[in-house]
């Protein structure tokens, strides 16, 4: 029935096709003979005035009827016209009131052949000629509208349209052709002769550089063995300028920019050297308190400075460096804390590079321990004179004989021994020594001859940063030669400051700050990193501007190095497929404990597990850092800071586990439970007995069930059962069902007789042994 309907529906669209056709053909047949008649024809003369008039009296008198039947064909067009376009058509003109038409030539001389008109011939004549002036109206709109219309229909062929599945309204949806492009002339490409490039620069700003294609550079590198690709980063001048050779251009690398990012290409020891010596002036000098942890440091600090520092600090133990400034009888001397625990490597390491004094604490009754000796190395490296101070001395068992043993062992011979080491026994707890160790000091800075420019622009050291609830990012710093001023526009290499608020170590607000002197400034648009420099430019402005573009080198490097970066990954992340990782975000108070308890984590051992540090900063534990560690189901390691309030909810909604700590060994410990946890416990097998199959019984209800024997040890129904025959294991499973005499037992012991049902295993033959082993789950070691 659908086929017949099909059928029917195709066959009246053809024919509806067929006749639109066939009447296109017929206009433009007659529209031909008419253009072939008209031409034929004579061109038509005008009446004169006055015989018209003449003539049209009698018409007017004989024809009454032929002026009701003149406004039909206007009509007629109108009506026709209606469904088209309007297209202005020469027509006759419009009569005007009192005037009577003018009647063809043709007609008057009819009129006068005959002699006597016929009302009725005239009439249809006129009709006709009406008819045929609406029907050249007609055409010639149509002519007009079908042009276009033509046009869509002269496209491609579509055999939907013949299958009846398309019809000739929606023949809109084919594309049009596209029109001829001339080709255009393109310019001539005129290559440099000489091009300045800056280094690191990729393949593809060197190929634009040079008017190439990045497509040549790259088969030409090819050429020579080297395989890179558009992104690539090229970093060997030479290189570099044997492609310039290969394509005649003449690359010069440049290094102004460098410079220019880099300030000054002196640094501030060499700066105070090359300044005028009238101008400098004595400044005081910066001695760092190094020794092994619990040997008294902070507190021997403490009585210098008739504080209570240590009594504050979590654990007894200092876990940041600190800065001070001491006003003494034998004057000003600025005092770098550094901690001694093992962990803050970095931080004595950064206190050792910008001190003058180092004073080595030794506890007299404990000697010298592991940190002491790694402060001996640092002093050494660092060319860095040493004043060594004996602590405890109240002790009953101090012994400072045994120190100065350890330290001519160590090459530092004491001067009570007839060395150059200048030694000083003392007690941080009765105040004895101490100021003999002070007036040791100044001496020693006198010897040194300590002096710096305070007329010229600051420069320093960033000793500790962090990052304030209030303030925002905070950094101490040590001005090392310069005065710093309040608003003064500084640069800490990719991060830049306007310096707001300054503050010394007791928090008094302060307008100026001159070398030698330790102060705590806002206004960062970062947390620099603790050990950076920083140096004061003349704007705000600039120091941004240097700022985006040393982080913008930084960039390039990162890129530069993505490859090789790329290649270690691939290599690391096979030999993770076997360790187990452990994601971590750490949060701390200050940057230099960030990196201190990095340090100290990925310091411990193991190759089987490794840390994975998703994120890590400085400020509290933020609503991110729970999404983070939810996303990637990491553990929150929080060092000296606080959870944010919002913050809480969502740790307890996400079960997200946070661990904060004030000591550093107690975060170290608990990782390292973490990453115990992390591994998979291994499975030990303890053989507990065995039994031998003496008879097998069936069962409609349990299937086969082996009758057994005891003949070693016992076994118990939660014990895991294997099956062996002619010295094979043919089964491994759980035991079902174990009974004896009837009766569900928990265990069978030695000599006797008892039932047992095997989870899925009912091929038990008599002799087969079947043994219980005690499953049991060990903890790995890291």
């Amino acid at each position: 029935m659908a086929k017949n309907l099909n059928l029917k529906v195709k066959n009246a669209q053809l024919a509806k096709a067929l006749q639109l056709n066939k009447a296109k053909k017929e206009e433009k047949e007659a529209s031909k003979k008419k253009e072939e008649e008209k031409k034929a024809k004579p061109p038509k003369k005008e009446a004169a005035p006055p015989k018209v008039a003449e003539e049209k009296a009698p018409i007017e008198k004989k024809e009454p009827a032929v002026k009701k039947t003149e406004p039909a064909p206007p009509e007629k067009e109108v009506k026709e016209a209606d469904s088209f376009p309007k297209v202005k058509v020469k027509g006759r003109a419009p009569q005007k009131s009192g005037e009577s038409a003018p009647v063809p030539k043709s007609k008057t001389i009819e009129s006068k052949k005959e002699g006597v008109t016929k009302p009725v011939d005239s009439i249809k004549k006129r009709e006709k000629e009406g008819a045929d002036d609406a029907e050249k109206g007609f055409k010639a709109t149509f002519g007009r509208f079908s042009k276009d219309a033509r046009k869509k229909e002269e496209t491609r062929f579509d055999a939907r349209d013949r299958q009846g599945l398309r019809v000739g309204e929606e023949r809109t949806y084919r594309r049009r052709p596209r029109r001829f492009r001339p080709k255009r002339d393109e310019a001539e490409i005129v290559r440099p002769k000489e091009l300045a490039v800056r280094l690191p620069i990729s393949v593809k700003d060197l190929a634009q550089g040079m008017k190439l294609k990045a497509s040549e550079l790259i088969s030409k590198l090819f050429m020579q063995g080297v395989a890179i690709t558009i992104n690539d980063y090229l970093e060997d001048e030479t290189t570099i300028q044997l492609l310039g050779h290969e394509f005649g251009c003449e690359i010069t690398i440049d290094t102004s920019e460098e410079e220019r990012l880099r300030i000054t290409g002196k640094t501030i020891q060499e700066e105070i050297k090359e300044t005028d010596p009238k101008e400098l002036e004595s400044r005081a000098p910066i001695i760092a308190f190094m020794g092994h942890v619990d040997h008294g440091k902070t507190s021997l600090i403490d009585s210098i400075r008739k504080s209570n520092i240590a009594g504050g600090e979590a654990g007894a133990i200092t876990q940041h460096i600190g800065a001070f400034k001491c006003h003494r009888e034998h004057g000003d001397i600025t005092i770098l804390d550094t901690p001694g625990h093992e962990a803050f490597t970095l931080m004595r390491q950064r206190g050792t590079a910008i001190t003058d004094v180092i004073v080595l604490v030794v506890a007299g009754d404990e000697g010298i321990m592991p940190q002491t000796d790694e402060a001996i190395r640092l002093a050494k490296e660092a060319s860095v004179p040493l004043v060594v101070a004996l602590n405890k001395c109240d002790k009953p068992s101090f012994n400072a004989d045994n120190v100065y043993r350890q330290l001519a062992d160590r090459e530092l011979l004491p001067e009570a021994w007839g060395g150059e080491v200048i030694t000083v026994n003392c007690s941080a707890q009765t105040g004895e020594g101490i100021p003999s160790l002070l007036e040791m000091l100044a001496l020693q800075s006198e010897i040194l001859e300590l002096k710096a420019n305070s007329n010229t622009r600051a420069r320093g050291t960033v000793i500790e940063s962090q990052m304030h609830k209030g303030f925002g990012a905070v950094a101490t710093v040590l001005v090392q030669n310069g005065t710093l001023n309040l608003g003064d526009a500084l640069v800490f290499e990719d991060l830049y400051a306007r310096v707001k608020t300054m503050h010394d170590e007791y928090g008094k607000a302060v307008q100026v700050a001159g070398p030698a002197t330790p102060v705590k400034i806002t206004g960062l648009s970062g947390v620099p990193a603790a050990g950076c420099e920083f140096i004061v430019v003349d704007s705000e402005k600039e120091a941004r501007k240097l700022s985006e573009e040393r982080a913008s080198g930084a960039k390039r490097e990162k890129l530069k190095r993505g490859r090789g970066e790329l290649e270690s990954f691939m290599t690391r992340h096979q030999e993770l497929e076997v360790k187990k990782v452990v994601p971590l975000i750490l949060r701390a108070d200050v940057q230099g404990s960030v990196e201190a308890i990095k340090n100290s984590l990925l310091a411990i051992q193991s190759e089987k597990v490794e840390l994975n540090f998703i994120s890590e900063g400085v400020g509290e534990i933020s609503e991110s850092d729970v999404e983070l560690a939810s996303a990637s189901n990491a553990t929150i390691i929080g060092f000296h800071t606080r959870v944010e309030s919002h913050a809480e909810d969502l740790i307890k909604r996400n079960k997200v586990v946070v661990k904060r700590r004030d000591i550093i060994y107690q975060i170290i410990d608990d990782v390292k439970e973490i990453m115990l946890a992390s591994l998979d416990k291994i499975r030990q097998e303890t053989e507990r007995g065995t039994a031998e199959v003496k008879q097998v019984f069936k069962s409609s209800q349990l299937g086969s069930i082996a009758g057994c024997m005891m003949i070693d040890g016992t076994i118990k129904r939660d014990y895991h059962a294997k099956v062996i025959r002619d010295g094979e294991v043919i089964y491994e499973g759980d035991i079902s069902s174990l009974k004896r005499v009837k009766e569900d037992v928990k265990e069978v012991g030695k000599g006797l007789e008892c039932g047992i049902l095997l989870h899925k295993f009912s091929d038990y033959q008599e002799g087969d042994l079947i043994k219980g082993f005690e499953i049991t789950y060990i903890q790995q070691g890291l």
